[in-house]
């Protein structure tokens, strides 16, 4: 077709979009309800993220909201402070079921869900998974863009991981900027939250 977009191998051009399957996805690629991939829209499937890893296959929610990390003063340990956002999410909320203590922004990832998902499906990333994100972050948030999801490039918006750090803070970063732009920060404190979803 004239202008078709010219695909890698292993890609079918479906209106005018490159998609792949579930093994072929890459970063940056929208990621469907049907857990398809693709580097455009296609007509008739539902985006529900964004790929950031393909080898650890991980996605970001195309939705986000400002939230407290919860529980300030209250030391979870290490069961919070893994390399992986699920058990970690997983982690804050038995701590808090556990002594009755709100963790607004893991809570909001665990119940978060949207078609072909389902509550309990999608977390809180880790520093490290959002360390991820971040080195493919101009490529991800392009594609947020052509959602109209996009996620903020102001150096000054941070965004929550579930590593907590102490008692009394827990660790986020500034997206665009690497573990140059991670920080500690009081977990009474707000930042935005995206969940995340491993595919």
């Amino acid at each position: 077709a004239p202008g078709a977009k010219e695909c890698k191998s292993g890609e079918q051009t479906l209106y005018s979009s490159c998609a792949t399957n579930l093994s072929n996805c890459e970063d940056g690629d929208i990621l469907f309800s049907d857990k398809s991939c693709a580097t455009g829209i296609i007509p008739g499937k539902t985006p529900i993220g964004i790929v950031f890893s393909s080898t650890s296959r991980l996605a970001v929610a195309l939705d986000e909201k400002t939230l407290e990390w919860g529980g300030y003063g209250k030391e979870i340990g290490s069961a919070a402070r893994g390399t992986s956002g699920k058990s970690n999410t997983a982690a804050i909320l038995a701590y808090g079921r556990a002594n009755n203590i709100k963790y607004p922004a893991a809570e909001y990832c665990n119940k978060y869900s949207i078609t072909g998902t389902k509550t309990g499906d999608w977390f809180l990333a880790s520093k490290g998974e959002l360390k991820l994100l971040s080195d493919n972050f101009s490529e991800i948030n392009t594609s947020l863009k052509v959602l109209g999801k996009a996620m903020s490039e102001d150096s000054n918006i941070y965004y929550w991981s579930s590593s907590e750090y102490t008692s009394d803070n827990a660790q986020r970063i500034v997206p665009r900027s690497g573990w140059g732009g991670m920080d500690k920060h009081g977990k009474a404190g707000s930042s935005r939250v995206r969940p995340v979803l491993a595919f």
